[in-house]
């Protein structure tokens, strides 16, 4: 094993162990690597085992029969999308997802930390760390949804569904706020909130911790939304002018109107 590999949480590095160990045993594995947060050098005691097999006829090999002999399972199940792939759990919860991959497949260029190689070099070896910050730069369209959001809040208020005013707040921080906040650190959002709070800065955390709750109630939903919005609108316009970008004049005055008419909130 490399660095990255060599240096991962105690918690993981038994089962590790012994997945290598079956890799190296196996002549059907030509080759084997991990990704995600251990070949990035970034992994924790909860990360999981992102491991990927290449394997001579894949169809006929049972992923799933031949990591429960090495580890014992209480979940293995296929991931969605993912074909010859398994999301899998032990009983002391870690987290095993196993990729198949055929000799003949071209596999995409990403960070690997390669544990087996008998494919002759197929695998290329890297590992490093998550990308450093770029510039800041303005989410035009994430602007323009979180506008829609807001309008769509009213909506649910007057149709007294506390549910759907519910997911509209929590998308709008969760989602929007914090894509906002990724993007003035010039990081990229991504589809999961792994990770995130490193990219964050201590006076985004900050407001985060700041926000009121969201209690299942029309008042409290209502509060959090007048403050996200504030927030958000006010972060948004003052990254457009850092990022000389083009804000949605139009829409927002139309948004801003109707919560004005319809809340009483003068944003």
């Amino acid at each position: 094993m490399t660095k990255a590999a060599a240096t991962i949480p105690g918690r993981l590095r038994p089962t590790l162990d012994a997945l290598v160990s079956a890799c190296r045993d196996d002549k059907r594995v030509r080759s084997a690597w991990l990704e995600g947060s251990i070949a990035q050098g970034v992994a924790d005691d909860w990360s999981d085992i992102d491991l990927h097999l290449l394997v001579e006829e894949s169809e006929a090999f049972d992923a799933q029969g031949w990591l429960s002999a090495i580890v014992p399972l209480v979940l293995a199940d296929a991931i969605p999308g993912v074909p010859g792939a398994l999301i899998c759990l032990t009983p002391d919860w870690i987290h095993i997802d196993l990729v198949l991959h055929s000799t003949t497949e071209n596999l995409p260029d990403c960070q690997r930390e390669v544990l087996l190689d008998r494919a002759e070099e197929r695998v290329a070896s890297t590992a490093g760390t998550l990308p450093g910050p770029a510039d800041p730069y303005f989410p035009e369209q994430q602007v323009r949804i979180f506008l829609y959001f807001m309008g769509t809040a009213i909506a649910a208020h007057h149709r007294d569904d506390l549910i759907a005013l519910l997911h509209i707040t929590t998308m709008m921080r969760d989602r929007l706020l914090i894509q906002l906040m990724l993007a003035e650190n010039g990081v990229e959002a991504e589809a999961g909130a792994k990770r995130t709070t490193r990219r964050l800065n201590a006076e985004q955390m900050d407001c985060l911790r700041s926000l009121p709750s969201t209690a299942v109630s029309e008042a409290s939903l209502l509060q959090a939304l007048k403050v996200i919005a504030a927030e958000y609108l006010g972060r948004a316009h003052r990254l457009a002018r850092n990022c000389h970008a083009v804000w949605p004049n139009e829409l927002e005055l139309a948004t801003k109107r109707l919560w004005a008419r319809e809340l009483g909130f003068i944003l």
